[in-house]
């Protein structure tokens, strides 16, 4: 029998699906299959006949309700999941449906509050994919609207708003070329292709290219947490620390994300303030570092 790596993708798309719904579900049935994929019932057999065939003891077929069900006892799953990608099928509308989880809106997820529009997220790939430049007209909150070439080098996400990271040759100070722009507050954006964008520009991005190690605690404040266990439980931690590398760009944009207290003697109170960085000197010299909580006033320079 093929290593189940080597079936047609077509093939193997269904039965991780079907995988996916018997773990997820607790059953499955041709229905999910015909459905889904548009197939036959034939087709929909074969296809439950070929998942048996590789994990016999992962489903019964229930005579009554002419579903099979997992076999929790027995059951090991053929596919890896990893919990980025199980969240992500269980918000698609087809999957929470299909799971009985849409009577109460399904998954929820906090909305965006605001979008780039397809026009100006396109031309910023399609340059930065092309080493390219941009001329763009922007919004910023201190200086308004204004005409500008960039040079973009990469994209990253807040959580709220999605940013491009650019050098802006207009700049007089080399450190300050080297700027974050809100990609909704680009009102347009066209494609420079006679202007090239050199590769030491994006090597020189020594803010983004810098990885900064952050060692985050359960908050030692007992009026924010006042059973750090469960703390560590709930972030998986190890030795009561959870460590993450992120790029300097984007530590201060995250820390106040994750509303992780950045004080050296841990002064911020409230419940929300669930976490605490342990090593506050990680943040020297990281231009970002003006954004996260307790190190400074919140603003956005651009």
């Amino acid at each position: 029998m093929k290593d189940i790596s080597e079936l047609p993708k077509n093939v193997h798309d269904r039965l991780e699906y079907l995988e996916f719904m018997l773990r997820f579900r607790g059953w499955v049935s041709r229905a999910d299959l015909t459905e889904r994929f548009g197939l036959g019932e034939a087709a929909a057999t074969r296809d439950i006949r070929l998942y048996r065939e590789y994990a016999e003891q992962n489903l019964t077929l229930n005579q009554k309700t002419k579903k099979y069900e997992i076999n929790e006892d027995t059951f090991e799953p053929l596919f890896a999941f990893s919990i980025q990608s199980a969240l992500s099928k269980l918000r698609t509308t087809k999957v929470a449906e299909a799971l009985g989880l849409s009577e109460f809106d399904g998954v929820m997820s906090p909305p965006r509050l605001a979008y780039p529009t397809v026009d100006i997220l396109s031309a910023v790939t399609r340059a930065i994919s092309s080493s390219v430049a941009l001329r763009v007209t922007y919004h910023a909150l201190k200086s308004g609207q204004s005409d500008k070439l960039l040079f973009p080098l990469a994209i990253f996400d807040n959580g709220i708003h999605w940013y491009l990271r650019a050098f802006d040759p207009d700049k007089n100070d080399n450190e300050d070329k080297y700027r974050v722009y809100a990609l909704t507050r680009f009102e347009s954006a066209e494609i420079e292709h006679d202007v090239r964008v050199k590769a030491e520009v994006k090597n020189q991005d020594h803010q983004w290219n810098r990885m900064v190690d952050l060692e985050l605690v359960p908050h030692p404040n007992r009026k924010n947490v006042k059973k750090p266990e469960t703390i560590i439980h709930d972030f998986n931690m190890k030795d009561g620390k959870l460590k993450i590398a992120v790029r300097a760009t984007v530590a201060g944009y995250w820390l106040r994300h994750w509303n992780v207290d950045c004080t050296e003697d841990h002064s911020l109170e409230g419940f929300h303030y669930q976490l605490w960085l342990n090593n506050h000197h990680t943040l020297y010299g990281v231009e970002s570092r003006s954004l996260a909580p307790g190190l400074s006033e919140y603003h956005e320079q651009h």
